[in-house]
């Protein structure tokens, strides 16, 4: 499936059963190989079986009654003496295996049991290799199927390649979760793409309050959303794959450029005349969502056990995408509908193709339908829960933290306190509760997370961001003006700068302020 390298993977697990067959558990990517390497051998019979399938599990059984039969059959024949040896073996193999746990078992809890819940259906596939001491065609099922022992420990000495076999970092595969037992820090690239992404929204946001009407209002929506769903895209591969070739790299440069791109053309995309920049916005737009095509087609094309999935997520790309260049030639209003379908299709595209998924898994496999489902989703690439949503907290963070930049400004001189100041405050404590109010919400301090509870609430977290993000960048833009503005007794402009004289208004514009003040209140 995926190339991970030696040092974090386990090796496959061998056995042999009672008639002398030897029994080979690998992980899925080093199927193909086994079954190669192995069915060349004429002096032992030899099976690869996947880790962890339901062959595995009936091999293991089958070689534990075995061999349970042979115990019982040298304690009857040996009494007293077979007991006092047996005992003295299983206290030994407790005192080897505490030892084992101190010396390799770092991180042995961080799979399973965190704040994220405890996963009954997880299992990790980057665990060191055993001890010298220990005969892997010993292992239990409960050895290898346990959490990482040290998968946490770093890789030294590494040069970045130019382009490297995609890697995926975690997958479902019959019901299971596979993933590294090590938690996925926040890397600095996402950090520099979520600066870059909170600026452009902020920016598209204080447009708004320029010209506050109902135009501008679903500029911004459309605008916002189509900008938030390249942000999406670049979350996902950098969730699903790892990302530490010069490759895959200068595609999500390619991609933040194309945002930049994009961003430039948002204010004048529905505005009548020459100066319309609709085309250049879906241009841009387009480009960067089918570098997601190119992306998941060459990764379906060297991965087969994720090619379906792989293959149906650039045909989630390429159908929207030509409702977009679709769009160009539409005028308004007329333009609006196919605009609308297209923004569906990206946001619930995904949705779609894990709901299919969801019914190939669960269904009845009698069905020819439910086959081949099961054929094309038998790996599923999967999402690392505690890495998106502290990636999703951080982004949140920096959306808070911008917002406290717009009501800024500089007195000019002679005055300490006043009005403005009072504004100001006012604003910083609003986003400084906002943040306490998201993170007591979605902190620490919770049993179990709304995205590992139950499908219907880990979506209801997923898209609930979009509504609540989209309407506080409109609240922090608006701040600004509510800031500067001298429309109380106390406010004088000429305690501001020259340059935020210009910026201060006597009253509110319509649409920033629920209601205007009257004529006679002046």
């Amino acid at each position: 499936m995926s190339y991970i390298a030696s040092a974090r993977r386990r090796r496959p697990q061998e056995f042999f059963l009672p008639n002398g067959k030897k029994i080979i558990a690998s992980l899925p990517e080093d199927l193909e190989s086994l079954r190669e390497e192995h069915g060349k051998r004429n002096d032992v019979q030899v099976e690869v079986v996947i880790h962890g399938s339901p062959e595995h599990c009936d091999y293991l059984r089958e070689t534990r009654d075995h061999h349970e039969s042979r115990r019982a059959h040298f304690r009857q024949r040996h009494g007293p003496a077979f007991d006092e040896w047996e005992d003295m073996q299983s206290q030994l193999d407790i005192v080897n295996g505490h030892l084992e746990r101190l010396s390799t078992n770092t991180s042995a809890l961080n799979a399973n049991f965190d704040k994220f819940g405890y996963g009954a259906e997880l299992r990790t596939y980057d665990d060191d290799d055993p001890l010298p001491a220990a005969d892997s065609s010993n292992m239990s099922t409960s050895d290898t199927l346990s959490v990482g022992s040290g998968g946490g420990q770093p890789r030294l000495g590494e040069t970045i390649k130019l382009f490297k076999k995609p890697v995926v970092k975690q997958w479902f595969h019959k019901g299971l979760l596979w993933r590294a037992s090590e938690n996925t820090e926040i890397m600095a690239i996402e950090l520099f793409f979520d600066l870059l992404y909170v600026g452009i929204i902020h920016v598209n946001g204080e447009h708004v309050w320029a010209e506050p009407t109902g135009k501008e209002l679903l500029r911004f929506a459309v605008t916002f959303i189509m900008s938030w769903k390249i942000w999406s895209d670049i979350t996902l591969i950098l969730s699903w794959f790892e990302t530490d070739d010069v490759f895959t790299r200068l595609e999500i440069l390619f991609e933040i450029a194309c945002l930049l791109g994009f961003s430039t053309n948002m204010t004048y995309a529905f505005y009548p005349g020459e100066h319309n920049t609709y085309t250049m916005l879906v241009s841009f737009y387009v480009a960067a969502r089918f570098r997601g095509v190119f992306h998941f087609l060459y990764t379906g094309y060297l991965l087969p056990m994720v090619r379906g999935v792989m293959f149906c997520q650039a045909l989630n790309i390429i159908v929207p995408a030509a409702l977009w260049i679709a769009s160009i030639h539409v005028e308004m209003p007329s333009r609006l509908g196919l605009i609308w379908v297209a923004i569906t299709l990206d946001m619930c595209g995904q949705s779609i193709l894990t709901g299919i998924y969801q019914y190939g898994r669960k269904a009845a496999h009698d069905k020819r339908i439910v086959k081949y489902l099961s054929g094309i989703f038998e790996f599923f690439p999967a999402v690392n829960i505690e890495h998106r949503v502290e990636r999703t907290n951080a982004f949140v963070s920096l959306v808070f933290g911008y917002s406290v930049m717009g009501p800024m400004f500089q007195s000019h001189g002679g005055y300490t306190v006043d009005v403005f100041l009072g504004k100001a405050v006012l604003g910083l404590c609003q986003a400084f509760v906002f943040n306490w109010i998201y993170f007591d919400v979605d902190g620490s301090n919770i049993n179990i997370h709304a995205i590992r509870r139950s499908v219907i609430s880990s979506s209801v977290w997923h898209y609930a961001h979009l509504p609540f993000i989209m309407g506080y960048i409109l609240a922090s833009a608006g701040l600004s003006k509510l800031v500067w503005v001298a429309d109380t007794p106390d406010a004088n402009p000429e305690h501001l700068t020259e340059h935020y004289i210009e910026r201060s208004d006597p009253e509110m514009a319509d649409g920033i302020r629920h209601s205007r003040p009257s004529p006679s209140s002046n």
